[in-house]
């Protein structure tokens, strides 16, 4: 079997965003967080704290694994570039990039480029050209799908059992509420993920002969290398319009067996994680994709293969490793 991630320096991944420093207003000072053994959050507290204000002075693009390298951009409301170049914490790396009007904004990404090594290998692989644009395990932690479900079908009292949170004389919202709207929502896209991939893995099965099934934290995943011709799959929320027959079907069928429809998505106890729902490519092209192969020093007899590849924002390095490896 094969193994990612056995060293922190096997998994790299670099943010590439494009930034307005022309401005003049100046609010914003931008900077490369590289990082390692951090996740973005607990890198923001830490320095946060450090320079003694507000995580919510920061803003970033994406949010990155702990378990990696990793260089992103960061905004920080009204810092001075010289505090944060002062700054020494371990780990954590700041380079200052200019300055500008806005602050940055989840999604921004262009692409991220990455640089992975996979151990423990048998032999050597084909390389593969795409990938379908399945959500992968980093999406489906802990309780995120049964929290998610749970307030899409308002079933409040099983959210705060399960997170733990006291309530008073049938209150649950209140607490709830206090973990905030970008929690909830977290919870809720996590199990709109799960009916996404559920969505694709039906629709693959389906059309395409030649796939192989891989599995993973929720199931198995279809993968082929059949021309698959790109389409837009939606995200499920309350103002979700089905343009593809077929993907409606499947949608309707999984709706059926989940007990929800699309005004599900309307949470009107608590209406700011209410959700209109999005949509995603279907598959996505690997750019760039370089493979090398090497005798693994960690695993005698074995071969490591040094991948180097981009991919779209919010598209899985994780599932060219599953495809190609898996």
């Amino acid at each position: 079997m094969y193994k990612i991630k056995h060293k922190i320096d096997d998994f790299y991944v670099e943010e590439l965003v494009k930034l307005d420093l022309t401005n003049k207003k100046k609010d914003y000072t931008y900077f490369i967080l590289e990082k390692k053994n951090w996740n973005t959050n607990d890198a923001i507290k830490a320095i946060a704290s450090r320079l003694k204000v507000k995580p919510n002075r920061f803003n970033v693009a994406g949010i990155k694994d702990r378990k990696a390298i990793t260089k992103q951009y960061v905004s920080a409301y009204r810092i001075n570039k010289n505090e944060l170049e002062n700054l020494k914490i371990k780990d954590l790396k700041i380079i200052f990039v200019g300055y500008g009007d806005e602050r940055l904004r989840l999604g921004q990404i262009e692409c991220n480029k990455f640089r992975i090594i996979v151990r423990n290998l048998d032999k050597k692989y084909d390389k593969v050209k795409f990938i379908e644009n399945y959500f992968d395990d980093q999406r489906f932690g802990g309780k995120n799908i049964i929290l998610g479900k749970s307030l899409v079908k308002k079933e409040f009292r099983k959210a705060c059992y399960s997170l733990r949170l006291r309530w008073k004389e049938g209150d649950y919202i209140n607490p709830l509420r206090t973990l905030g709207k970008k929690l909830l929502r977290f919870y809720i896209n996590s199990y709109q993920s799960l009916l996404f991939n559920k969505v694709l893995k039906t629709y693959f099965s389906r059309r395409y002969k030649n796939f192989k099934n891989v599995e993973y934290s929720q199931g198995e995943f279809v993968f082929s290398n059949d021309k698959i011709k790109n389409i837009k799959v939606q995200i499920l929320g309350f103002l979700t319009e089905f343009d593809n027959k077929e993907i409606k079907e499947i949608y309707e069928d999984i709706m059926k067996k989940e007990d929800i429809n699309k005004e599900s998505f309307i949470i009107r106890q608590i209406p700011e994680i209410s959700s209109e729902g999005n949509e995603r490519d279907l598959i996505v092209d690997i750019k760039d994709l370089n493979c090398k192969y090497e005798n693994d020093e960690l695993n005698k007899g074995k071969l490591k293969a040094i991948l180097e590849f981009s991919l779209p924002k919010g598209s899985y390095a994780t599932l060219v490793v599953k495809k190609m490896f898996g």
